[in-house]
Order: structure tokens, then sequence, then C-alpha cells
């Protein structure tokens, strides 16, 4: 009897964790916040049957500031974009004008992706505006580039459940997977406040940069969209590097 109860205790005790959500996620931003950056990505967005390559440079400052140009394909070059904290503008170079991206505006599509303005706009840490609890642990897939294709290999998650502190969400509930052992999140799913499910976002071919891990790749699935799929290819980034000091300044979109 005496070994009953000691073996109750024991699988009783075996449900709590030696970390917490608060924690984890606390350890996801601080990967996940960088100094500087600068990379170059590729968009790929499915639409039906249609595939759409889009290609751009950014740059970053921390979560508050970040310039992005597209490069390709050539209906597409010379449109910028910049973003400092929660404002955001936008260069037309067919009509050579800045249009400032507010309002109802901020919910569209960026580039005809599953990404809406309000998505790139977002620049708090997560623990600044939801409080976390980890739920669980889960074995998910998480796609990888190897010999050339990308593949899906199982990799062990610690499973978070964010609900917003604060009004000012774009998304009021967050479910997190974060791979445990580099503590990067690898899929996302985000929720209206009636709980409706909104967007799937899944990340992978994790790689690691001095001090910190990064996912090379994205794909974000809009659920209010039909057949649609983002998927984003960062070819090249670099850390802590030195950007011009105009960068970030309405001058540089125009020029």
């Amino acid at each position: 009897m005496r070994l009953f109860f000691v073996l109750i205790a024991f699988s009783l005790f075996s449900t709590a964790y030696a970390i917490t959500g608060q924690e984890i996620i606390g350890k996801v931003d601080a990967n996940m916040t960088y100094g500087t950056a600068r990379s170059e990505a590729e968009l790929v967005i499915h639409i039906g049957g249609e595939v759409r390559t889009k290609k751009l440079i950014t740059y970053g400052e921390g979560k508050t500031k970040s310039y992005a140009e597209f490069t390709f394909p050539a209906r597409d070059q010379g449109v910028k974009y910049l973003k400092i904290e929660d404002n955001m503008w936008m260069y037309l170079p067919e009509v050579d004008k800045i249009i400032k991206i507010a309002g109802h505006m901020l919910r569209q599509s960026m580039m005809g992706s599953d990404f809406s303005y309000e998505d790139a706009l977002e620049s708090e840490q997560m623990l600044e505006k939801y409080s976390a609890t980890l739920v669980s642990e889960e074995v998910i897939p998480v796609p990888y580039h190897k010999e050339g294709k990308m593949v899906e290999e199982p990799r062990l998650c610690y499973v978070v459940d964010l609900t917003a502190k604060v009004k000012e969400v774009t998304y009021f509930r967050k479910m997190i997977w974060v791979e445990k052992s580099t503590l990067t999140p690898v899929r996302e799913e985000l929720f209206a406040l009636s709980g409706k499910k909104l967007k799937v976002m899944n990340l992978g071919d994790i790689q690691k940069f001095k001090n910190r891990h990064y996912p090379m790749y994205m794909s974000l699935k809009n659920l209010l969209r039909q057949d649609s799929l983002t998927e984003m290819f960062v070819r090249k980034i670099e850390f802590d590097v030195k950007i011009p000091v105009d960068t970030f300044t309405q001058r540089k979109l125009s020029k």
C-alpha cells in the first residue's frame, strides 16, 4: 500500500515542470531580439495553383525599427517599407509616393501574402502584452533543409498558452510550440477574442549564430483565405552589423 502511494506521488510530481511558461517566453524573446540585423529573403506566395516569388532585403534594429526593399520581380522592384515602433510607411516607385499605413489598411494583405501589415508591426516582446502558461510538452514535425530539400524532423517542444493582458494586440490568444533544445518557436496558432483560429505559422531550418538560434524558414497560412500559403526563406542573415544612419528614415524610402 505504501508503494502505491509513493508511485502516485511520483506520477504527480513528474507532471511538474522545472521551468515556467513566463521563463520560456522570456528566453524566446531574448533569443529572437537582436541589436541590428541585415537579411536577404524570398517570399513564395501560393494562391490556388499560382506561385509568386518575391525577393527582398531587410534591415532591422531591435524590434522597433525595420526597413524592407523589394528587388524582384521587376514590377515590385523599388517598393519599400519602413516601420518605426507602431508606425508604418510604404513607398510606391510607380507614383513616387510615400503612403502611411494606418486604420483599416493594417489588416490588409502585405504584397499579396498571408501576412498583414499588423503582423509586421508587432514590436513588443511577448511578455509585455501576454501572460504565459506552460501547458504540456509535445513532439511535432519541424521543417529543415536537408540535401537540398525541405524535410520534417521530430522535435520535442514546450507548448505555451499566451493570453493577452492588454487590449492593444493583434491576436487575443496564441499557442506557441517552442523547441526545447534551442528555445526557438517552431509553431504558432493565432486566435481572435472570439476563440476563432485565424492563422497558423510554422518555423524551422533553425541555425546557430554565435549565442543565438534563428529560424531561416517560415510558413504562414491565413485560415480566412482559401487555398493560400506564404513561405519565407531567409537566404542570408547577419547580426550586429553596422547600418547606415539614414536607413530608418522617410528620406531613405524615396531615394
